[in-house]
C-alpha cells in the first residue's frame, strides 16, 4: 500500500495572547470607529489605525472571524497586510495564508509563498512548513526538493509535527535527501507521538511491511488504530489486510 504523501493542513493563525501595546490608545474612543464594531474591535480600532502592528493583527482576526465586526474577509486581508508590511510574522503568515486559499483577496500562488518565505526566514514554523509544500509541489516557485526538505527541517526542529512527518515523506521518497527508510520512520515517529493522523498511518505501514524497522504486526495495529480513529481511511483498510 502506498504511503500519504501530503494532506493539505490550512491553519489561520492567530496570537495566543493579544498584544498588550498602546492599551490606552485602543481604548480611547473616537468618532472614527466604525459604529458595528464592538468589544475588543472597538477598543482595538485606533491604535490599528494608527499603526500597532499587533492591533492591526488583531482587527484582522476580528473582521475574518465576525468577532466583534461584521465577518469581512477582504477588510481582514487589508489589516493583516497592515501589519505584515510592518514585518508582523504572524501577519505574513495569514497574509499567505489568503493568498493560497484565495480568502479576501484574488488567490495568487506566487505572492502566497513570498509571503511564506517572509514568514519561515523570521521563524515561524507553520509558515516553514507550508514554504517547503509550495517547494515540493511547485506551488508559486518552481519545484526544489532541496528547499523543501531544508524548510521541513527548519518546522521539524522546532517540533512541529507537520513539518516533521513531511521531512519523513522526504527521506521516504528520497526528495532533498538521500532515501533512508529508517530516518524517515524516527521522524513519522515524533510526528505520530504528537498525534499526526498521517505520520501514524505511514508509521503503522512501515512496521507491517518492516520497511526502515523490523517488522512489527503489534506495532504496527496500534498505529494505523490511531490513524484510523482520525478518520484515515487508508489506515481502515490497512487494518482489515493485515
Amino acid at each position: 500500500m502506498k504511503r500519504i504523501a501530503f494532506k493539505p493542513v490550512m491553519a489561520i493563525v492567530v496570537l495566543s495572547l493579544l498584544m498588550a501595546a498602546n492599551v490606552e490608545a485602543k481604548k480611547k474612543a473616537t468618532n472614527k470607529i466604525p459604529a458595528d464594531l464592538t468589544g475588543a474591535a472597538r477598543e482595538c480600532y485606533n491604535a490599528a489605525l494608527k499603526g500597532d502592528p499587533g492591533a492591526q493583527l488583531e482587527l484582522g482576526h476580528y473582521y475574518q472571524e465576525g468577532e466583534g465586526a461584521p465577518k469581512d474577509l477582504a477588510k481582514a486581508f487589508y489589516w493583516y497586510k497592515k501589519a505584515a508590511d510592518k514585518g508582523h510574522p504572524i501577519a505574513q503568515f495569514n497574509v499567505a495564508e489568503m493568498y493560497d486559499t484565495g480568502e479576501g483577496v484574488a488567490r495568487d500562488m506566487v505572492k502566497a509563498a513570498q509571503w511564506y518565505r517572509k514568514a519561515a526566514d523570521q521563524g515561524d514554523d507553520m509558515a516553514q512548513c507550508n514554504l517547503g509544500s509550495c517547494y515540493f509541489n511547485g506551488n508559486g516557485v518552481g519545484v526544489d526538493y532541496n528547499q523543501a526538505a531544508y524548510w521541513y527541517r527548519k518546522a521539524a526542529m522546532q517540533g512541529n509535527a507537520i513539518g516533521q512527518r513531511c521531512l519523513g515523506i522526504c527521506y521516504e521518497e528520497g526528495k532533498g535527501v538521500s532515501q533512508d527508510h529508517a530516518i524517515a520512520n524516527e521522524w513519522y515517529e515524533k510526528a505520530a507521538i504528537q498525534g499526526d493522523a498521517v505520520a501514524q498511518f505511514n508509521l503503522g505501514l512501515s512496521y507491517a511491511e518492516g520497511e526502515g524497522v523490523k517488522k512489527d504486526k503489534k506495532k504496527a495495529k496500534e498505529w494505523l488504530q490511531k490513524a484510523a480513529e482520525q478518520g484515515v481511511e487508508e489506515a481502515k483498510t490497512a487494518l482489515k489486510e493485515l
